[in-house]
């Protein structure tokens, strides 16, 4: 690792994780605070405040480091540390042991990773499908938003292959080789001159020659997509599919359409727990251990409480008196079907109840033989859902929500995949009962409202990423990516086919290849038709492990689109009399057609956007629910800029006088010349934001002077702390910035397309005989817009080049990375690799072994993007887990940015339901911060969640703490603040099972 493993000299080495045996005499550490750091990455030393560091479990690219101190008493980082440093004559430490998870080369780690910004395009749009708003009850609306970004995603790979096919095919092959003087400036293009009269000076045999060139981008394309799936995206999540998979049938095969009214199964999960009762031994068969999972020490890991359920692998297991479901039916738990939900759902032949009827809410014992024992509400959730067997799903909860209006499904674009069924409300488990215990574990104090009274009514619309597939999208990547690689294939092809096909066309043709031509024409078209019903089929499966594979679809679609480049090329290159090449292929249709079809796809993704926003309004969702449509218009205009930059820069390059070759599409260079009225607007926008800016930053020198009465006024400290507070809200102004930025991309691609096909001319060309102001302007435009896409393009280049051989400018892109690539890969295969698919399992399993090897409590302590991360691994966890568990957020933009942009994610409900999850949740944040903010959860009767805004700086003036004038912080070093150390005891303390705290009061909400 570049930042992970620089250590200072004289550090112990690192080592592997080894099975875990508790020491006689040395009672299990209780109290651990799991670090996840930021964008930009930092290193464990930084992270820990200490220079020696041990990688306790982990790899070169994630791992998670420990105190060197802390590590020496267990070898996998889960043993007791307190006692064997007092043993060992050092101080023993004050607060719980620490850890930090380190995943920063996840997005930045080899010279590679500069070949990313090839795929910058690909991840704008990627994000587009996860930006839809909320959607109670509207699957297939959903879907119909996903299908519209998954095809805005197409036109986009098609796109960057013609604006290859256009630099090799037509510009270098087609038209300077045709022209002498051309070829005499650019000597190795000599083989290829019609005067040299070679084998190769055929037009149709130099097209397929340069066809090498967009052939080996869709092969590039194809290796990086399928390279960074195997090292990033595919670790599995912490969920049934990690151990042999269930005999019953798929969750989403058969049944009704999600969000239907009959309520769907419960995600299963793999429960960290021992299939045994009092510390026995893990059965076999029984899932994967994780690591270290030798036996358990006395009072060690969670266990199932009287009367609590547990099914493992299509059995049943007792423990304590709860009997598990058996396989091939359906159990009930937590007071079955709600009102008004509809019938229960039944799979496999399996019946809607497992004894014959349904069991009451909150049941006491069945009769003997009657099905589940529903005692005391403890319920354990192990492979396959809460008291599943094998054979069938689980109802928890009843499914869908009394007065929801229908199951919300949260597929991120379609909601299910497969065309089956998927059941809906976001995934989340209830807690009736509250967290299991044997006796001798703790028992958290913790628990959301209802939690502990099993009160079907409390559950909520919660998040996709609770779902168990949600971080593990292998089928619907690996669809996407044979899709995409077979379009680029097809446009290979097409270009090369098309100009030996109208030369045969014409009247007095080869009649043979004429109808050769025609038959490919058409093979080409039935397989480009296939392209698209694979992109137009369902997207993601998250309610499960989705882990089959479409093997001939994946292997042959490819297959048949490079089938018929060969059979192309080798129409192409027959022998054609007469043939020559002269002027330019027809790219200016090509080009208009896709930029036609982009620009409809992006309104009509508009009005479903819109539809679903009024469904249910969002006020803090970023431009009224239409983030989407706006993110996917501005990714096709970054392809369009990119297309034209690259071609008008080679044609440049080939002719710099523009007298001996056509050059680029108009279309291309109509959509350079109005780069320079976008700039002038955007000029104006920063103009006005700055004044209010500057407006702001006067107010808040007043509130500065009144939050600190009687105190000596330093106009440059009050100033410093004033405008540090008013550029921290320009992160509130980025809708305004988006939404100007997009309406004016919308009218001047609307201006550029209607004068390219109108007058077939450059702007120049078009205002000849035009007024002479008029004609300035268009030269003026077109010059300029050149000059700038040209330096775009050098820039895109020289930072591409430095990337590769400069870790440090690694870093800063991979900062783009670390927002950008935090969402899986749902539209696009080619966009960089979604990190999080490696990063939350990796959290997920790393506090489940844990909490079952030692039975203590959990910091999950969360900066910046890490905080992000460590709500998505807090949604995967099981309940018993999270019982354990408290979240400790501070920099947060889960809804400053999160909320706002990704509100089917994010938003309100489903912030509501991680906070109904973890109760135990405190987010800190300060005024100066220009990313993190308060959460604002929703819901008056649970503890605040938000901190009030924290003092920065710490002090206004010198004082004996602090002779020194103390810094503004802003986005960093929140653990220096006195805050952080006080709530996060005060978390640890609420879960403390020896004396359950009482939950404090709901407090005054904090300000913004």
């Amino acid at each position: 690792m570049e930042r992970a493993q620089e250590r200072p000299a004289g550090q112990r080495d690192q080592r592997p994780a080894v099975p875990y045996v508790g020491r006689p005499g040395e009672p299990p550490e209780t109290e651990l605070e799991l670090l996840v750091h930021g964008v930009g990455g930092t290193t464990p030393e930084k992270m820990l405040g200490d220079p020696r560091t041990v990688r306790v479990t982990g790899d070169d690219t994630a791992a998670v480091f420990r105190r060197a101190e802390d590590a020496a008493a267990a070898p996998d980082g889960g043993g007791a540390g307190g006692e064997a440093e007092g043993e060992r004559g050092r101080q023993p430490r004050s607060g719980p042991v620490r850890e930090a998870y380190v995943w920063c080369n996840l997005t930045s780690g080899d010279g590679s990773r500069a070949l990313w910004l090839l795929l910058l395009p690909f991840m704008v749009v990627n994000l587009a499908h996860w930006m839809r708003p909320a959607a109670p009850g509207r699957p297939r609306v959903v879907r119909l938003y996903g299908l519209l970004v998954r095809l805005s995603a197409l036109t986009l790979t098609v796109l960057l292959v013609a604006a290859a096919c256009e630099v090799a095919l037509d510009l270098v092959a087609w038209q300077c080789a045709g022209v002498q003087a051309c070829v005499r400036r650019h000597s190795w293009l000599g083989f290829l001159s019609p005067a040299a009269g070679g084998w190769w000076s055929a037009p149709g045999r130099r097209l397929a020659l340069a066809a090498a060139l967009p052939t080996t981008l869709t092969a590039l394309l194809w290796y990086l997509s399928h390279r960074t799936w195997r090292a990033y995206e595919s670790h599995r999540p912490l969920s049934p599919d990690s151990g042999p998979a269930a005999s019953g049938p798929a969750l989403d095969e058969g049944g009704p359409e999600p969000g239907s009214d009959g309520p769907g199964p419960a995600r299963g999960r793999l429960e960290p727990a021992d299939g045994a009762a009092n510390g026995g031994p893990e059965p076999a068969g029984g899932g994967p251990e994780p690591a270290g999972g030798g036996p358990r020490s006395a009072g060690g890991g969670p266990e199932l409480a009287d009367g609590g359920l547990e099914s493992a692998r299509g059995g049943s297991e007792s423990a304590r008196g709860g009997s598990g479901a058996g396989s091939g039916g359906s159990a009930l738990a937590s007071g079955g079907v709600e009102p008004g939900s509809g019938g229960p759902e039944t799979e496999g032949g399996g019946s809607a109840s497992a004894g014959g009827g349904l069991e009451p809410a909150g049941g006491g014992p069945r009769s003997a033989g009657g099905g589940p024992e529903l005692a005391d509400g403890g319920l354990e959730q192990a492979r396959g859902g809460w008291g599943a067997g094998s054979g069938g799903p689980a109802l928890a909860s009843g499914g869908a929500v009394p007065g929801s209006g229908g199951p919300e499904a949260d597929g991120g674009g379609s909601a299910s995949d497969g065309g089956g069924p998927e059941p809906a409300g976001g995934g989340r488990e209830p807690r009736s009962g509250g967290p299991a215990s044997d006796g001798g574990g703790p028992v958290a104090v913790c628990g959301g409202p209802g939690a502990d009274s099993g009160d079907p009514g409390v559950a909520v619309h919660g998040s996709a990423l609770a779902r168990p597939g949600f971080w593990y999208g292998r089928r619907l990547v690996a669809r996407l990516r044979a899709a995409h690689t077979a379009a680029g294939l097809l446009t290979v092809a097409a270009a090369v086919t098309a100009p030996a096909a109208r030369f045969d066309h014409r009247p007095g043709g080869p009649a043979v290849l004429d109808v050769l031509g025609l038959l490919l024409a058409a093979a080409l078209f039935v397989c480009g038709a296939a392209v698209v019903v694979v992109v137009c089929r369902r997207g993601r499966s998250e309610w499960r492990l989705d882990q089959r594979l479409d093997r001939h679809l994946v292997r042959r679609l490819p297959l048949a689109a490079l089938a018929l480049l060969l059979l192309g090329l080798v129409y192409a290159g027959w022998s054609r009399p007469g043939w020559r090449s002269t002027g330019r292929l027809p790219g200016d249709l090509s080009f208009g057609a896709l930029m036609l079809a982009q620009g409809l796809l992006v309104v009509v993704l508009a009005a479903v956007a819109g539809y679903l926003h009024r469904r249910r309004p969002d006020p803090r969702a970023g431009m009224r629910g239409l983030g989407g449509p706006a993110v996917a218009l501005l990714a096709c205009a970054l392809g369009g800029v990119i297309s034209g930059g690259v071609a008008q820069r080679v044609a440049d390059w080939l002719d710099g006088t523009r007298a001996l070759l056509t050059g680029p599409p108009v279309l291309l260079t109509w959509q350079a010349s109005v780069i320079p009225a976008l700039l002038a607007v955007l000029l104006l926008l920063a103009a006005g934001l700055a004044l209010h800016t500057a407006r702001l930053a006067r107010a808040e020198r007043d509130r500065v002077r009144r939050e600190h009465p009687g105190e000596p006024e330093d106009p440059s400290r009050t100033r410093g702390i004033a405008h540090a507070r008013a550029m921290a809200t320009l992160t509130d102004q980025v809708p305004l910035v988006v939404a100007v930025l997009t309406a004016t991309t919308l009218v001047l691609g609307s201006v550029a397309l209607t004068g390219a096909l109108a007058t077939r001319k450059t702007p120049d060309g078009a205002a000849h005989r035009a007024h002479h102001l008029l004609q300035a302007v268009a030269e003026t435009s077109q010059a300029l817009g050149s000059w700038l896409v040209g330096l775009g393009f050098l820039l895109f280049v020289t930072w591409g080049r430095r990337a590769y051989k400069d870790a440090s400018a690694r870093r800063t892109i991979g900062i783009l990375w670390d927002v950008g690539t935090f969402w899986p890969r749902a539209a696009h295969p080619f966009a960089p690799p979604c990190y999080a698919e490696r990063a939350v399992p990796d959290l997920t399993w790393r506090m489940a072994t844990w909490t079952r090897r030692t039975g203590g409590r959990l910091v999950l302590s969360g900066h910046s993007q890490g905080s992000v991360l460590a709500a998505a691994a807090a949604w995967q966890l099981p309940p018993s887990v999270r019982a354990r568990v408290a979240l400790l957020t501070y920099g947060s933009p889960l809804e400053r940015l999160y909320g706002r942009w990704f509100p089917a994610h994010f938003g309100p409900p489903a912030l509501a339901a991680l906070h109904h999850d973890i109760d135990c949740w405190r987010n800190l944040y300060r005024r100066t911060d220009p990313i993190g903010g308060p959460v604002r959860v929703p819901d008056d009767t649970a503890p605040d969640v938000d901190h009030e805004p924290l003092r920065d700086p710490l002090v206004y003036g010198r004082t004996p703490d602090h002779p020194l004038p103390a810094p503004i912080l802003g986005h960093s070093d929140y653990q220096s603040d006195p805050a952080f150390t006080r709530e996060r005891a005060r978390l640890l303390a609420r879960l403390r099972p020896e004396v359950p705290g009482q939950r404090p009061e709901p407090g005054p909400r904090a300000e913004a």
